[in-house]
């Protein structure tokens, strides 16, 4: 008999921004159902041009968030380098050693370590992504808001700028060895960005579901979602199963970051808001079991801010912010 696959449980598209505690849904009901439209997003992509440059300097800023973290020490970082440039490409990792990329981490949230490794057979995150689009100001290179769901071999699904004229949804799977998936222009995301308001205030924001679970013995399921507003589906855009064991996915640096701002420049000015709503997560335990979404909290992960000119426009610790310039 086969054995059934315990997906983790629905995420509110939103909570109600004064109750962390208790999630509770703020303008709809659960949603109807899991549509999946994997071959949609990968057609898009392929017809999408790739940008080489670009899919290198992610890979160098990741290492240099890593060598100027500053809650590691110096042979921390060391160590953890090493392992990750083990999974990188030559190319990569040659570029990597050369003089640093400017910027590092706008403003967001890296997980203690302790909440970082608190997962056994699997972990999910939701987040609301505030992305204008332009990002405004001076953004004349790369700035992406990713996150992680805390597992090493997960992914990243992002928004990612380059400059004001190009802005794309993006996987960066870490399990892969051809990590760059899916790659499709916000022309084609009119079902999934919609206006959120939160502080007074509505921001353009893409709901995103990203999890990493077990399936089987020795064998986990990474998968991305988009929460459709037009038919109020959870819509799934990304899946990719593999072989690996739980030390896999809680050794190493990668899976430390929550949702971030990911820099490029020295310097930022007259950015518009960008930022997280509503970032929650669930665990699945060693028997199996998933527990409850829970909000990110200011006892789950600290706030990195490298100072490269985003001021914080609100903070509801720490499962919501926005930030400009």
């Amino acid at each position: 008999m086969a054995t059934k696959t315990l997906e983790p449980p629905r995420p509110k598209a939103e909570v109600h921004p004064h109750s962390p505690a208790a999630p509770v849904a703020a303008d709809q009901a659960a949603s109807t159902g899991i549509a999946d439209v994997r071959s949609e997003f990968e057609q898009i992509s392929r017809a999408t041009p790739r940008d080489a440059a670009a899919e290198q300097a992610f890979i160098v800023n990741k290492i240099h968030m890593l060598m100027t973290q500053p809650q590691l020490d110096s042979a921390t970082r060391e160590a953890m380098a090493d392992q990750l440039m083990e999974r990188v490409r030559p190319s990569e990792a040659a570029a990597a050693k050369e003089a640093p990329p400017p910027g590092g981490v706008g403003y967001g949230m890296f997980y203690t370590p302790g909440f970082k490794n608190n997962f056994a057979q699997g972990t999910s995150l939701y987040f609301g992504i505030i992305c204008p689009n332009p990002p405004g100001g001076n953004v004349s290179t790369y700035l992406y808001l990713t996150a992680t769901n805390r597992s090493a071999l997960g992914v990243e699904a992002f928004v990612s700028y380059n400059g004001q004229n190009q802005t794309t949804f993006r996987v960066f799977d870490w399990a892969r060895s051809d990590h760059w998936q899916t790659n499709v222009p916000f022309g084609n995301l009119g079902n999934f960005v919609r206006p959120i308001s939160a502080h007074g205030h509505a921001y353009q924001v893409l709901p995103v579901w990203n999890s990493t679970y077990q399936i089987n013995a020795g064998n986990w399921r990474n998968e991305v979602l988009l929460h459709n507003h037009v038919h109020n589906t959870w819509d799934l855009c990304y899946r990719y199963d593999y072989a690996a064991t739980l030390a896999q996915q809680q050794t190493g640096w990668i899976g430390s970051w929550g949702p971030i701002v990911e820099t490029f420049q020295p310097s930022y000015n007259h950015t518009n808001p960008m930022g997280a709503l509503y970032t929650q997560l669930v665990s699945r335990n060693a028997a199996g079991q998933w527990g409850a979404w829970h909000l990110l909290s200011a006892t789950d992960c600290s706030v990195r801010d490298d100072h490269v000119g985003f001021s914080r426009v609100f903070l509801d610790p720490n499962y919501s912010w926005a930030v400009n310039s």
